[in-house]
């Protein structure tokens, strides 16, 4: 039988195809439109709105609690509701902390939480839980003391790490500048302010704005309206108060002209630019979708005008963009880009000169098919999560739109012409107000950018206004090579460090419970191992005279020969003892500042890439920091690796502790634990 059924089977196929005629092409099937569920509507007697949208494809649940609390400005104890919002979740009058978390995992959920609302999710089957464990932090959350103090003390460490972080800095002295620091789009979050917080500052913010009256709950999954009513009155119908003080600001006033600031942060090998104005551009504003399509052109991705001048024509930078806030209140139109010091100033005119060529010239028909073709693909993409869906459910009552609105939106997408593109361009890039804002050297930068021809001020990182920085320039007989003798003679002199036979350096550092050990064995005359242990495995370097091996949790790596050509740079004990052997050093010709210290700046050209800066201090002539651009998920940024706590083992000084940045808020600290010299 099997025989016959296969038999037939080909033969089905040997007519399918002897009717086919091939040269004739296929009718395209009519494009699927995708569709979004139209939410639900309940309110309980205690203020509280409820939106569902249900969705039996999957046996999932998804919930978002908003407060809408508006706009709120907390002065000198800004960062009030980002630590609440931590805060919140680290237990409640029924469950501590660790019961919590506990109940949580137990049913495979996620739960996280903020100033001003929670999310929670997992399957549906679990949904009286869902319900029990959202509604228990959002009602009975204890605030304790230690949780206070322990969130406290890492947000100001990643306040510490920001000042690392070119793009953090930027975001907030764009913000400042371009609303004021009074408002609350405006406002800082700084260690002075964060310093001010108290816990009752919490308590008081959460009895405040945690109210019912304000909340808006959103279910999207697998739960009918009825099941859903009675979840949210058992669990939310007691949370009783009222919310009833929402504060309004004054709109921010454009620029009277074009204006760059800049914020001096001497390290840089790069800038961080930012030019944008503020526009007023609600959800369901009828010039949305060609605002859409315009910024699809010029910059939302690598397909922009501003990702091919900047990055494929002119090699300035990894990556160029543009973007476009929607809110209920006033929001901003931006672009920008991280690019090399010697070009900052040509990049911004590249900017200028696209942002006025989309609002001048009509983009082509091309242009604006692939424009609307990507954001359509997007559109259908993300209504694969449930997140996205909540979102559009929650924009349709905050801002009064339409059931249908986000159902028409690919509709009202293809009826945007060149035209439309033009006229929003024009409208909404405020071509002779813009704010060119700029971080980066401003030894390298100052000057260049003044030749632009717009006024230049100069903030701090906090958007402070700041006088113009004075440059301490390097004398000109000082060289490369005399930073670097004059570290080896701070270290305790080359002829000590030749004579070495033998050392033993091990450092560890401990992050979340994970302990990372590197080791330095070296050998005279030329031998040294580099090893490096954690949980995660074992690598492991080894130098003999002029080869390099290298072998990963016991396996040997197979090398380039440019890959041993780049690692034989790291073949000295101390850096500075291969560094007299360069003739390509380079010293800035401005001192450079490291905390508060003054240093000499030498950069190191490396096979690849952007060149290692070393930082010297002037005072003691030890190295103190190593800055080297590195590859990120986000695009290139500058890693700061530094030195300090320099002791005399066997007539060398070493440096006993190495901090590495993480991410914000999270170092890894390398102590010494051991160090012995022959």
């Amino acid at each position: 039988m099997n025989k016959i059924l296969l038999a037939l089977s080909l033969v089905a196929s040997a007519a399918a195809h002897a009717q086919l005629d091939r040269s004739i092409r296929p009718t395209a099937a009519p494009a699927r439109t995708p569709t979004i569920a139209q939410y639900q509507k309940f309110q309980l007697q205690n203020g509280l709105t409820v939106l569902l949208v249900e969705d039996h494809k999957l046996p999932r649940l998804s919930m978002s609690l908003y407060l809408d609390v508006a706009q709120v400005l907390e002065g000198e104890k800004s960062g009030t509701l980002v630590i609440l919002g931590d805060l919140i979740s680290e237990g409640t009058k029924n469950y501590p902390k660790e019961m919590l978390d506990e109940k949580v995992d137990f049913i495979g959920a996620r739960l996280s939480t903020l100033g001003y609302g929670l999310n929670a999710g997992g399957l549906s089957k679990y949904a009286e839980d869902l319900f029990a464990l959202s509604a228990e932090v959002a009602q009975r959350p204890t605030l304790p003391q230690a949780g206070f103090d322990k969130i406290k003390e890492r947000t100001l460490s990643g306040l510490k790490s920001k000042k690392d972080d070119a793009a953090a800095i930027q975001a907030g002295i764009f913000n400042a500048r371009t609303f004021g620091k009074n408002h609350p789009s405006g406002e800082l979050i700084t260690e002075a302010t964060v310093a001010n917080v108290v816990l009752k500052d919490c308590k008081k913010a959460y009895a405040l704005y945690w109210k019912p009256n304000i909340a808006v709950l959103t279910i999207v999954g697998d739960i009918d309206l009825n099941r859903a009513k009675a979840l949210a009155e058992a669990h939310y119908g007691g949370w009783k108060g009222t919310f009833t003080k929402k504060a309004s600001f004054a709109t921010p006033s454009d620029l009277s002209g074009i204006q760059v600031q800049v914020a001096n942060r001497p390290s840089s090998v790069q800038s961080n630019i930012k030019i944008g104005n503020t526009i007023e551009l609600p959800i369901g504003h009828p010039d949305l979708d060609a605002l859409d399509v315009m910024n699809e052109v010029l910059g939302a991705g690598s397909a922009g005008r501003l990702f091919r001048n900047l990055r494929e024509d002119k090699a300035f930078t990894y990556g160029a963009y543009s973007s476009f806030g929607t809110d209920r209140y006033t929001t901003v139109m931006e672009a920008s880009a991280e690019v090399r010091n010697a070009v900052t100033d040509s990049a911004v005119e590249q900017f200028i000169y696209e942002i006025n060529r989309i609002r001048t010239e009509a983009v082509t028909e091309v242009e604006l098919q692939d424009a609307k073709n990507n954001l359509a693909g997007g559109f259908g993409r993300s209504l694969e999560r449930p997140e996205t869906v909540a979102n559009m459910a929650g924009n349709t009552l905050l801002y009064g739109l339409p059931s249908d609105y986000f159902n028409g939106y690919l509709k009202r997408l293809e009826a945007v012409s060149i035209q439309d593109v033009q006229r929003v361009a024009q409208k909404y890039w405020k071509a002779d107000r813009l704010l060119i804002s700029v971080v980066g050297k401003a030894a390298d930068i100052a000057k260049p950018l003044q030749r632009l021809g717009y006024p230049v001020s100069y903030v701090d990182f906090e958007g402070n206004p700041t006088e113009a920085p004075k440059f301490d320039e390097v004398s000109p007989e000082l060289s490369a090579k005399d930073v670097v003798s004059s570290a080896l003679k701070a270290m305790g002199g080359l002829d000590r460090l030749n004579a070495l036979k033998k050392v033993n350096w091990v450092q560890e550092a401990s992050i979340m419970g994970i302990t990372i050990k590197t080791e330095v064995l070296f050998t005279a005359p030329s031998t040294m191992i580099q090893r490096q242990t954690s949980p995660m495995g074992a690598s492991e370097t080894r130098f003999e005279g002029n080869k390099v091996s290298v072998t990963q949790n016991g396996q040997p790596k197979d090398l380039s020969p440019q890959e041993q050509a780049a690692m034989m740079a790291d073949r000295f004990l101390m850096d500075e003892m291969g560094l007299l052997e360069r003739s390509d050093l380079k010293l800035q010709t401005t001192k450079a500042d490291v905390d508060g210290e003054a240093c000499y700046a030498l950069e190191v050209p490396q096979a690849e890439g952007d060149p290692v800066v070393k930082f010297y201090s002037i005072a003691s002539g030890l190295r103190i920091r190593e800055s080297r651009s590195q590859e990120g998920p986000e695009g290139k940024k500058v890693v700061n690796v530094d030195f300090s706590d320099y002791r005399e083992v066997g007539g060398i000084k070493f440096p006993h502790a190495s901090k590495l940045p993480l991410q914000p808020g999270m170092d890894l600290m390398f102590k010494t634990t051991l160090l012995e010299v022959e």
